[in-house]
């Protein structure tokens, strides 16, 4: 498995998303980085990882046909209690105000 760290190479990955993705990509990683900034982001696998005390916290993946945004299953923050399913991915197709809200209180909580 080979690894490279850094915001650089996370921003490197993104910027290889089509056009349509690639700006929402950018977005996520700077709402990652400002909402939990001890998380380390790294490119593994050929993905962005978002990390913390060597767990993944939450990662980008990015295609020529959607962009998805999810956590890892053992800190999942959308985790519900006497839910039966919880989400762990989504597919973003576009950000606003309150999509970008959403997604801050959720790295938060999942970082902390």
């Amino acid at each position: 498995m080979f690894t490279k760290k850094g915001d650089s190479a996370v921003l490197a990955k993104l910027g290889d998303a089509p056009a349509q993705y690639r700006e929402i990509g950018e977005r996520l990683h700077s709402i990652i980085r400002e909402s939990a900034p001890s998380l380390e982001p790294i490119v593994r696998w050929g993905i962005p990882f978002y990390v913390k005390d060597g767990k993944d916290i939450c990662y980008i993946k990015t295609d020529k046909d959607f962009i998805a945004f999810g956590f890892g299953e053992s800190v999942n923050p959308a985790y519900e209690e006497g839910a039966t399913m919880h989400p762990i991915v989504w597919n973003v197709t576009a950000l606003d105000a309150p999509t970008e809200d959403t997604i801050r209180a959720l790295v938060t909580k999942a970082a902390s």
